[in-house]
């Protein structure tokens, strides 16, 4: 047993001293074809991503092969000419804003600050978090995206910081203008903005800076001063800024009260710029002053037509419950119920409205004491919207079997 391990011992040492020296070897070697390989892992990686992969790539292995090559790339040759160059390349080849990638650009800006991808890498990371900011706000709990509009502020801060030669540095502070504006401090913003205005006269990026400024100012209720910046915009005739400017001066006319202009206002929108989403949605918006201005056939007559021209505006479920809603302002509870039915019915659009539009025909029947037809359309809610409204204090989710069963009673013994 002893001697066994003593020759186990010599030939374990025998082993590790052949590794080594071999190692030793090569190592010279090694290290002078270093470079010579890692321009081989380079090519051969531009060679197999030639045309360029995208994420709609068909053929599934040859994604997988490209990523492969350009990871093999930086992570052999962490210290050759061409390392920075293949996490880039790999990152732009994961799906938009994933983890993944964001840890990939954190690498190539950590480790390769001079890199000419690491301005690039550190704007997507910093777009990324103001596109949260943006979704967030857009949720049941607003308040949770100032964090994300304070961590893209820091992002965009420093690129300002560090690569203030880049083309992206004044795309970044314009940038930062907007965290401000995303998380209503409008003082602040309208002062970088103000900061910003004269430097970029010369700068695609100036019309945008007008344009906010004038929702700036119609945020504020500033309405004299947002329609002097957004006629400024549609003067510029800039194709993108320009209608929603437009749009921008009927709705300060609105939100003052005077419907009239606004539905003037919306007319010049559809006039002016035809075939654009924005004249789409001004066609909506005519109705709803029409509304405001108690004219409730021309309201509806005019969200009608806008729903069958344009049925996949993203107004169009929306309005079509407000239209149900301008019926039951209107004392035409049939034509209401009729509306609310076109949203309860209709799959293509979402859960949440349909089953909003049918508890209203359920109420409307309640209200009107006509209690069986009252049961019979909450049944349909309970059969056909199983799942509560996403909002969790929405009446609708209210309606349950003892709930029906209550109003029952109250139907048999004649309390209503």
């Amino acid at each position: 047993m002893k001697k066994w391990m003593v020759a186990e011992f010599f030939v374990v040492v025998a082993f590790a001293i052949g590794f080594w020296m071999g190692k030793s070897m090569n190592s010279d070697e090694d290290y002078e074809r270093y470079y010579e390989r890692a321009e081989k892992a380079w090519l051969k990686a531009q060679d197999a991503d030639n045309p360029p992969v995208t994420l709609d790539e068909p053929d599934d292995k040859r994604l997988r092969k490209v990523r492969a090559l350009y990871r093999k790339t930086f992570e052999k040759y962490p210290d050759s000419p061409w390392a920075d160059d293949a996490i880039y390349q790999l990152a732009s080849r994961i799906a938009r804003y994933e983890e993944e990638q964001f840890a990939l650009f954190r690498r190539l800006i950590n480790n390769y600050p001079d890199s000419e991808w690491a301005d690039e890498a550190l704007y997507t990371i910093a777009v990324a978090q103001y596109r949260i900011a943006e979704e967030k706000k857009q949720g049941l709990t607003p308040e949770s995206a100032d964090a994300y509009y304070d961590r893209a502020f820091v992002l965009f801060d420093q690129l300002t910081q560090d690569y203030r030669g880049s083309l992206l540095a004044k795309e970044s502070r314009f940038s930062k203008a907007m965290c401000y504006y995303g998380k209503g401090n409008w003082s602040r913003a309208l002062e970088a903005f103000d900061e910003l205005r004269e430097e970029f006269r010369d700068n695609e990026l100036i019309h945008s800076i007008v344009y906010n400024t004038g929702n700036i100012f119609f945020e504020k209720q500033e309405y004299e001063k947002a329609r002097i910046e957004f006629q400024n915009v549609v003067d510029s005739g800039h194709p993108e800024l320009a209608p929603l400017a437009q749009l921008g001066i009927a709705q300060t006319f609105f939100a003052r009260g005077d419907y009239e202009k606004a539905s003037e206002g919306y007319q010049q929108v559809i006039d002016r710029y035809p075939n654009t989403k924005v004249a789409e949605d001004a066609h909506f918006y005519v109705g709803r002053a029409y509304e405001r201005a108690e004219k409730y056939n021309d309201a509806i007559a005019q969200i009608e037509e806008a729903i069958n021209n344009y049925p996949r505006n993203s107004n169009s479920t929306n309005y079509q419950f407000y239209v149900a809603q301008i019926y039951y302002r209107n004392s035409d509870t049939e034509g209401a119920i009729e509306a609310y039915r076109k949203v309860a019915d209709n799959a293509t659009f979402d859960y949440d409205p349909r089953r909003s539009a049918q508890y209203e025909i359920g109420n409307i029947y309640e209200e009107k004491g006509e209690i069986m037809s009252a049961i019979e359309e909450y049944q349909k809610l309970l059969k056909n919207f199983p799942d509560p409204h996403n909002y969790p204090g929405h009446r609708s989710n209210s309606v349950n079997e003892n709930y029906l069963q209550k109003l029952q009673e109250k139907s048999q013994t004649g309390r209503l």
